[in-house]
């Protein structure tokens, strides 16, 4: 399948749905190809691997500030599987008080799966795919995933299309690891979420483009807000690599503001185009 073939088309009306290109397209948060924050139903090209660095900043929530410095890959397993992972550090406050002890720093895996079901060229003409993951690092953040994907509207003279998402999420966070002297179970949460995204390109030929995505509240937190994220992109046609900037919020269930994130990766596409 060709990339101008794969890139045409997605979503109706009464939703967003959410962007990343094939075989191109970027890491989230927890390394699975999607969104800063959520997963797409793309898949890596056949025989290609993306390798992507992550740093998001959390801002302050609760006992301090935190941040996430991590680097992910993703790549295809036979004909319709991805398996994706990294390492993270999650870089939080560390210190003792008479309320007790806090300790948010924390090193280790994350590792997750996703299976393409359909692709556009099948009925119904939407990309539906499926997935589960597990970030040790970002509060044990245990997650899994339905998410359709459509691409839409040749709009540039270059033939540069939009591409949406639309998808329905169950997170489990629990940063009992933090304090568990001091808050015993009360950091826990279980929580189902929808989350919608757009992908527009900025310039004609698509090396710029806005990505946006927006979702529902996903941690059962007091005062936690709406996850988000708003960044530009830019990824140079043929080559595989990319580099976003942006704001957001939500990203391992820190929902109290916006904040900086960055991303830089490269794709290796040693096969044909993403399915």
């Amino acid at each position: 399948m060709s990339m101008k073939k794969t890139l045409k088309g997605l979503v109706a009306a009464a939703i967003v749905v959410a962007g990343a290109s094939s075989a191109k397209a970027d890491l989230t948060v927890n390394g699975a190809v999607g969104l800063p924050l959520n997963p797409t139903a793309q898949i890596p090209a056949e025989g290609g691997i993306r390798v992507q660095g992550n740093y998001y900043d959390l801002g302050e929530s609760g006992a301090g500030n935190a941040k996430i410095y991590g680097l992910y890959g993703a790549g295809r397993a036979g004909d319709m599987l991805e398996i994706n992972g990294g390492i993270e550090k999650f870089d939080g406050p560390k210190f003792s008080s008479g309320l007790g002890s806090v300790d948010a720093n924390r090193t280790s895996f994350a590792i997750g799966a996703k299976y393409l079901f359909t692709r556009e060229s099948d009925n119904p003409g939407v990309r539906i795919a499926a997935g589960v993951g597990y970030n040790d690092a970002q509060a044990k953040n245990l997650y899994a995933y339905v998410v359709g994907t459509k691409y839409f509207g040749e709009l540039t003279g270059e033939k540069v299309p939009i591409t949406g998402h639309l998808g329905l999420r169950y997170d489990r966070f629990d940063y009992n690891f933090i304090s568990p002297d001091t808050f015993g179970s009360d950091l826990k949460s279980n929580k189902a979420s929808i989350f919608a995204g757009v992908e527009v390109p900025i310039v004609r030929n698509g090396d710029v483009s806005f990505v946006g995505e927006l979702q529902s509240k996903n941690t059962e937190f007091a005062g936690a807000k709406s996850p988000f994220s708003a960044s530009v992109r830019y990824r140079p046609q043929g080559q595989g690599f990319a580099a976003s900037i942006g704001l957001q919020r939500g990203a391992a269930g820190f929902s109290d503001n916006s904040n900086l994130f960055v991303q830089l990766g490269y794709t290796f596409d040693t096969g044909r185009n993403g399915q």
